[in-house]
Formats: structure tokens, C-alpha cells, sequence
């Protein structure tokens, strides 16, 4: 099994971490997400020989990489004993992702605090607030999402997202799903009933903003906003 933990490097469930339920997790590091590189990511196993494979393949099926190679112990050659690929992360990238991961902890309390101020901001609306954690587990906060139902509130999700961007609030959209990209839709010949809570979830998500860089004013603003939007619908 492999996992994709691409925006949960924090996240635990039932107390183990992502990532180590299966044979291989992946995490993601772009730009976007909790702890970032700029681009790239990590490939975590507790399979020796596999983790082996798996650097050769990120450095065009070499034995040895630059570090291996160009050490003061002299130069050693190397062999290339597969095809591979250029996966490997830079190491300005990774110099970054080791500053970012000393943060982390404290990222995640800040996002935590956010987190509530928003549902405590929003409860009362006519909007679907993300579900708690499940007990015994940590939640990444990667992003804050509500759902927003026409028929409940009043406007659809889109509306709501221009209404936002004229009270220069950001927003965004996480994420469309696949079977209403018009490749897999066409070549598949997928329809929006063929997948009911996809569907729902396509059209109703709206991510607020969230960092741990926002105050707990910014927040109060984006509630504001997210009011008056609805006041007006």
C-alpha cells in the first residue's frame, strides 16, 4: 500500500503516524503546504533495501550520489544499474526543509488556535463546518474548508467566492474532483451522478484562509466578510 500523506505530515490516526500504515507515504513539501521545500517532497519506509531502490531511482539509477562521489575521502566512481529518474531534492531545498521542520510543532499550535477561532466565528451560519478530529489523533489543519449548500444558504459556493474577492478576502477551491475534469470525463465517460458525494463536495468547498502567519483580527475580518456575504444573499 502506498499512502499519499501529501498535506499531512503532521497527522497521526488512532496514535500512529500517516505514513507508516503501508509499504511506502509520501509527503509533500510545495509551496502551499504546512512545512515547505518550494518544491519536492519525502519518501518514507521502514524497508532498508527498498529505501535503497528508491534513492537510485530519484538519481538516474546511480549507485553513488555527489555526496558519495566528491568526498575528502577522494573521488569514487559510480554505476548506473537501472533506468532512473531526476527526482532528487536540491540542497538548498533541503537545508530549507529542516528549518521549516524545527517549526513545525509550533506551526501546528498556531493553526490549532486559528482553527477554533474560525468555528467558533462561523458555528451559527448556515454553512458546514469541517468535522472535529477523531479522538486520539492529530489533525494537520492543512485547510480550513466549509461547505457551502445553495438551498441552505441562500448562494452558491461560487457566488460566495467573488462576493469574498470584492471584500478582498481570498479563497480557493480544494479540490475539483477528478471525474469532472474534462480529460477523465471524456475519455472515462464519467458523469456527476456516478459519483454523488464528489459531486457535492466539487461544487460546495471553499477554503478560508489559513497560516500561521494570520492574527486572530485577520480571522475576524474573513468571519465578518463570510457574514455579510450571507446577510445580503
Amino acid at each position: 500500500m502506498v499512502e499519499d500523506c501529501a498535506h499531512a505530515i503532521e497527522t497521526t490516526f488512532a496514535g500512529r503516524r500517516v505514513g507508516t500504515f503501508g509499504k511506502v507515504g509520501c509527503d509533500a513539501f510545495y509551496v502551499t503546504h504546512n512545512l515547505t521545500t518550494v518544491e519536492g517532497g519525502m519518501l518514507m519506509t521502514d524497508d532498508a533495501h527498498f529505501a535503497e531502490r528508491l534513492k537510485r531511482l530519484a538519481l538516474h539509477g546511480m549507485t553513488a550520489d555527489a555526496w558519495a562521489r566528491f568526498s575528502d575521502r577522494g573521488y569514487k566512481h559510480y554505476q548506473v544499474v537501472e533506468p532512473g529518474f531526476k527526482f532528487n531534492m536540491t540542497d538548498m531545498q533541503a537545508a530549507m526543509g529542516l528549518v521549516q521542520l524545527e517549526k513545525l510543532e509550533a506551526m501546528l499550535a498556531r493553526r490549532e488556535e486559528l482553527w477554533q477561532h474560525y468555528d467558533d466565528g462561523l458555528r451559527d451560519l448556515p454553512l458546514e463546518l469541517p468535522p472535529p478530529a477523531s479522538p486520539g489523533s492529530v489533525h494537520a489543519r492543512h485547510l480550513y474548508t466549509v461547505l457551502v449548500d445553495e438551498a441552505r444558504s441562500g448562494i452558491s459556493r461560487d457566488r460566495m467566492m467573488d462576493e469574498l474577492h470584492q471584500r478582498n478576502i481570498g479563497t480557493g477551491v480544494h479540490y475539483v474532483g477528478q471525474h469532472l475534469q474534462p480529460y477523465y470525463r471524456d475519455k472515462y465517460g464519467l458523469r456527476p451522478d456516478n459519483f454523488p458525494r464528489a459531486t457535492r463536495h466539487s461544487l460546495q468547498t471553499l477554503s478560508l484562509p489559513l497560516s500561521p502567519r494570520l492574527t486572530k483580527r485577520d480571522v475576524d475580518d474573513v468571519v465578518a466578510a463570510v457574514r455579510d456575504v450571507l446577510h445580503q444573499a
